[in-house]
């Protein structure tokens, strides 16, 4: 009898032992699934910016795409319209285009109404959570800006009197920033000529980026509007 209960309490304990590792054993399948999930992905603040601004470039390139084809729908319309009533001859129509082209790709200088923009790091206190890295000006950020510039219908923008145009590459090293190829320190100044109305609201508007920089990370950025801008072509020799 003595050697049957202890069967039995050795039977019980094998049960528990069984039961007990069964349920870690579920646990930690439970904790793998769930960090190998897909719909799970963590990634820094960085990477949110990269992201961001990767799927806002290719946002830009098909809003540029469709403008570019309405402005050769609308400059062969203007030839057609030429040849058939001939009101001016083919050259001066060219010529009229190729002034257009200098404006809008940076190589003419212009004047005009529009904005000036102050940027600079922040100065606030780190918040729980953050990193200091949070609180500085980026090259992403400079490229978020400058896109709402563009879609607000910006037709010329200059960073510290660096004209930009479709190939400037603008990269941030600590505070300063390099934009066709010269560097310069804080605070950035941004220009842009285009509708006033439409460029301030592209940064004080409550959903743009800009306000997002303001209210979130403490990223001071100011907007003044400005009856005469004098932005300035540029200068291939760098």
């Amino acid at each position: 009898m003595k050697n049957m209960r202890i069967n039995k309490n050795k039977i019980k304990t094998k049960q528990t032992l069984i039961i007990l590792i069964a349920f870690m054993l579920g646990i930690f399948i439970a904790i793998y699934l769930k960090s190998t999930d897909s719909d799970n992905v963590y990634i820094s603040l960085e990477e949110k910016r990269s992201l961001e601004n990767d799927i806002n470039n290719k946002k830009m390139e098909i809003s540029s795409l469709k403008k570019r084809k309405e402005e050769y729908e609308k400059s062969l319309k203007a030839y057609e319209d030429v040849v058939k009533n001939k009101n001016k001859s083919i050259g001066e129509l060219m010529n009229e285009e190729l002034d257009y082209l200098k404006v809008i790709s940076g190589y003419s200088s212009i004047i005009g109404s529009g904005v000036i923009i102050t940027i600079k790091d922040s100065e606030r206190e780190l918040s729980s959570g953050e990193t200091p890295n949070d609180l500085l000006v980026h090259d992403i950020d400079i490229l978020r800006i400058l896109n709402d510039l563009k879609k607000a219908g910006a037709k010329g923008i200059t960073i510290n009197g660096e004209r930009v145009i479709p190939t400037s590459e603008i990269k941030c090293s600590g505070a300063t920033i390099t934009v066709n190829k010269t560097t310069y320190g804080q605070p950035f100044i941004i220009k842009a000529i285009g509708n006033t109305e439409s460029l301030m609201a592209s940064i004080n508007a409550p959903e743009s980026y800009a306000n997002l920089l303001r209210s979130v990370y403490g990223i001071y950025i100011n907007i003044e509007e400005n009856e005469e801008i004098t932005l300035n072509f540029y200068e291939n020799n760098k």
